[in-house]
């Protein structure tokens, strides 16, 4: 089977790497955000972040994916750098990390990962994070750092951030506070718990690799033994699947799990985590009969930039968020989105295991997907999910031939 045949036409596919690189990445700032910014006003200025206007995350503002974006793209830029030795793919990964890098130290509180900074200041944020944002920033620094092109600067830096998060965890992470990583205001959160009977099974390894993380990144010990104590619960924990909203769940937890079966030093886990990957593309290659019937129901996904300042606005009634704006405003293309994403996230999860690659109807489903973003009118962030997938495919397929 040619598997590169079944995957997307290279001019559709440098299509998208330039559009991603060129047009979404923004020059400011460095970061990816749901759209391209053309002019500052058009995200939320540092007077409305200040004032967690129009919800503490920036939900429905474009800004709230940043670092979600950011690792994803990371990952995508090293695989094709990894197979080519494509210069401009290191240099948009050193972007990348300059702007991760941005992120993390643009609050006065060590450890706590805004979801992204604005481009009219490149420092002011929201002051709730997410689990999430966490995750692919981790995933996205431990794979840069073992990278033939990280300098030293980036190393010190990523290495610090990497460290002042795992001290957060270790001061929040605890009963006393709900295992929650608090926000930057030290207020619960809405989405950033990383412990507890409140997690679903792909969420326990999140803890377990930020602490591994830490540890690969400095050799403090410190965080071998912090890792090793939550280890076998979350392994434990993390069976059986369940249902999941989108499949970018299983993408963030493949992604944790991936950064453990690398990075730990002991003796059968580099098995024991293979195993488990194998076990989630497994599980998410059954939704590719389910998503194959969906997509000729779905439109073409065209001119999607807006601002959501003229959006309708929803309110939450958030509990964790009391006394502070609550108001989410309504995006209408956000199902189309979702499960084109989630097609593409089907071929990222599969193509990070050996043991379970995408089937053959998984990557045409993927090239048919990728078929439905126009390309010519298209000003949202789902090229960086089909960029990974398809660099990651490429390089599975690579290797195996």
């Amino acid at each position: 089977m040619d598997w590169n045949a079944k995957l997307p036409a290279e001019e559709g596919v440098h299509r998208a790497w330039e559009y991603t690189t060129k047009v979404l990445l923004d020059s400011r700032t460095d970061q990816l955000y749901d759209f391209p910014v053309d002019d500052v006003r058009e995200c939320p200025l540092p007077e409305e972040t200040a004032r967690s206007w129009p919800n503490p995350c920036g939900y429905g503002t474009g800004t709230e994916d940043a670092m979600i974006h950011a690792g994803t793209m990371l990952d995508a830029c090293l695989c094709r750098y990894e197979m080519e030795g494509d210069q401009e793919a290191g240099m948009v990964a050193h972007r990348l990390v300059a702007g991760m890098l941005r992120c993390a130290f643009s609050s006065d509180v060590k450890g706590f990962l805004p979801r992204g900074v604005m481009p009219a200041d490149g420092k002011s944020h929201y002051i709730d994070s997410s689990r999430d944002q966490y995750t692919l920033f981790v995933f996205g620094a431990f794979r840069y750092l073992h990278s033939a092109i990280c300098t030293e600067e980036e190393r010190v830096g990523l290495t610090k951030a990497l460290t002042e998060i795992a001290q957060r965890a270790q001061q929040n992470v605890v009963p006393e506070k709900n295992f929650d990583m608090l926000r930057e205001d030290g207020g619960a959160t809405l989405v950033n718990i990383m412990w507890g009977n409140s997690l679903g099974n792909h969420e326990y390894c999140r803890l377990p690799m930020i602490y591994l993380a830490a540890w690969d990144a400095s050799k403090n010990e410190h965080w071998l033994m912090m890792y090793r104590k939550v280890r076998e619960e979350a392994y434990r924990k993390s069976l059986p699947m369940s249902g999941y909203w989108h499949l970018y769940t299983l993408q963030q937890m493949q992604a944790a799990l991936y950064v453990c079966r690398e990075a730990d030093p002991d003796a059968g886990w580099h098995e024991k985590y293979e195993y488990l990957m194998n076990i989630v593309s497994e599980y998410i290659l059954k939704d590719v009969r389910k998503l194959e019937s969906a997509l000729p129901n779905l439109r073409k996904m065209g001119d999607e930039h807006y601002d959501f300042r003229r959006l309708l606005f929803q309110k939450r009634n958030v509990c964790v968020w009391e006394g502070l704006p609550d108001f989410c405003p309504i995006y209408e293309g956000q199902t189309t989105k979702f499960l084109l994403q989630d097609v593409a996230n089907i071929v990222i999860v599969t193509a990070m295991t050996p043991g379970c690659p995408p089937s053959e109807e998984a990557i045409e489903l993927y090239a048919k997907a990728f078929s439905m973003v126009d390309l010519d009118k298209y000003k949202g962030p789902l090229p960086i999910h089909f960029l990974q997938g398809y660099y990651r495919a490429r390089q599975l397929f690579q290797r195996k031939n």
